[in-house]
Parts: C-alpha cells; structure tokens; sequence
C-alpha cells in the first residue's frame, strides 16, 4: 500500500529472531524499517490533534489483521459506523464487504447508538456490558481498537467512572490475549493515567517549519522495543498511512520538544 520504502533497516533480523517475543505489524508502511514490530497482546496509545491520523492508524491497525485472517473488533465511541466505513472504503473499496462479512466487527458507543438514556449518556456499567457482550462472542480476537478513550469518557454520565471503565477495558482485552490499540485527543503536557498504563505510546503531530508543514509520527514509549525513541516523518496520502526518515532539513530543535 502506497509508495515504497527503500531505507535500510535499522534493527538486525538476527537479533529479533532469537527473541521469544512474537512481533505484529501495526500496518504503518515503512515503520518495519525501524523496528521489527510491536509484542503481540499489548496495549497501544496514539494521541494527537484532529487531522494527524489517529482513525487512518486505527483503520490501517484492523486491516492489517484482517489481512492476517484475524478476528478484530473496532469500538467506536466518536464517530458513527456508517462515517467509520465511509472513510475505510476511500482507503480500500472493498472494505463495506468485509464489513458484510463479519470480519470487521463495530461495537457502536457513538452519540447514534441505543442506550438506556435518552440523551446518549452511559454509566459504567452500560459501556462495559457492550463492549464486553461482544468480546464474549469472540473468544479468539485478536485486535480492538478503542476509538476514542476522549469521547468515552466525555459520553460517560460521571466522567469520574472513566478511570474504572478505562482500566476495566485494559484487564479484559490483556486477558484475551489481544492487542488494543486505543486513540486520544491532543497531547498533554503532563502524561495522565492512559499514558503509564499502556505499553507503548504514538504522537502523531504535525508543525510549521519555516513555510513548510510537516507531520511527524514519534514512538515515544515502548517496552520491549529496543529502538527508541523514534522520531519519523508521517505521510497521509490517498492509501493511509506511511513513514520515513525525517530529512536533515526538517530537523528543527523543536522535534526534541516531543521527547
């Protein structure tokens, strides 16, 4: 998908390969250039502003897998699923099939859902009881997103209950086995709860350098990945998401504001 990259990879395959730890690709083009993968079963953060990526990432995340013939499952709590396959079909045309066909599974938590509230308010225990309804039907998933943690905890009757429901949702799908990828509004200047409890942690950015704007995709934590932090150039082009080197050019002092 999208243009090729030919850098060098920059971790040895020999190294990775007498690691026990079974690496998946998150589907980012490029991104195998740099490190060989994130552990299987963990938990993933991406934040940033609107318009960095953060639903394309997800999207490019569940297709992967379904290429992989897994079971995944997207939770939708911002966007409607009718938007969501509006914007997967742009990236693949024959995505509304694979919806058809049950390999992509939406949970609805969005406003257009039903809930017991008429005002499209959920307490806890709602939220969790349709999430986990659907993870109980699928006993062998392998990926979920969570799109997004923001929304969620805006949707929330007591946004207080969103440190419950957040750390609910993480114990179910590490103990399924899966890996969650889960989405985020903005970067916060002082990291909060869903930051330190996952494995690894996305910004996707994006910055004026003299007239020139450029989107930036920075691994800023990961256990388990010995190549970090990585600072890399995003594209978002017509087939989703890639990256690459950043350019010696376009490196300001301000990417290391990120790290």
């Amino acid at each position: 998908m999208g243009k090729k990259h030919e850098n060098k990879k920059q971790w040895s395959e020999q190294d990775f390969e007498r690691s026990n730890i079974e690496w998946i690709d998150i589907g980012v083009e490029g991104l195998d250039t740099f490190i060989p993968g994130l552990p299987q079963g963990d938990a993933i953060l991406v934040r940033g502003e609107p318009g960095t990526g953060k639903t394309i990432l997800c999207l490019q995340f569940m297709k992967k897998g379904i290429d992989l013939g897994e079971t995944v499952v997207y939770v939708t709590t911002e966007e409607t699923p009718k938007t969501i396959i509006r914007t997967a079909t742009e990236l693949w045309p024959e995505f509304q099939k694979l919806v058809d066909d049950k390999r992509f599974i939406i949970v609805n938590l969005s406003i257009n859902a039903s809930y017991a509230s008429t005002y499209s308010l959920i307490n806890k225990e709602e939220a969790l009881a349709i999430v986990m309804r659907t993870l109980g039907d699928l006993p062998d998933v392998k990926r979920i997103v969570i799109d997004s943690l923001s929304a969620l905890k805006r949707r929330l009757a007591d946004e207080s209950e969103f440190r419950e429901v957040y750390m609910k949702l993480l114990l179910e799908t590490k103990e399924k086995g899966a890996t969650v990828l889960m989405s985020a509004e903005g970067i916060p200047m002082t990291p909060d709860i869903t930051e330190y409890l996952v494995d690894h942690l996305i910004y996707l950015d994006y910055h004026k350098h003299d007239v020139l704007w450029t989107r930036v995709f920075i691994l800023r934590k990961s256990r388990s990945v010995p190549l970090k932090p990585q600072i890399l150039k995003l594209n978002i082009e017509r087939n989703g998401l890639s990256v690459e080197e950043i350019p010696i050019s376009l490196k300001p002092v301000w990417f290391q504001t990120k790290m």
